[in-house]
Order: structure tokens, then sequence, then C-alpha cells
């Protein structure tokens, strides 16, 4: 539930950011999204398991 909360979250702010910033938001939509999306969600999930686990 965090790591799909979090994808919604940067899929929702990045474009809305790079736009505010007068940069295109299709950027913000396409791979940059899909990378920062990713990294957090792995990061979610080590914390997870670290948790769990120590």
């Amino acid at each position: 539930m965090v790591a799909g909360g979090i994808a919604t979250t940067v899929g929702l702010v990045l474009p809305w950011l790079l736009g505010r910033f007068g940069s295109d938001p299709a950027y913000g939509s396409g791979p940059m999204s899909a990378i920062i999306q990713d990294l957090l969600t792995l990061l979610t999930y080590f914390v997870v398991v670290s948790l769990i686990v120590g």
C-alpha cells in the first residue's frame, strides 16, 4: 500500500512541479517519474524488511 501511495504521489506531483517551473510536464510523466517511483519503492521495501528482520 505504501509503494502504491508513493507511486501515485510522484506521478501527480512531479509533472505539476515541472509545469510550475516552466519545464515541459511530459518529462515528469515519462521515464523520470518511473525511475523515481522505482527507487522510492525499493527504498520502502528495504526499510520495511529491515524493521521486520532487525
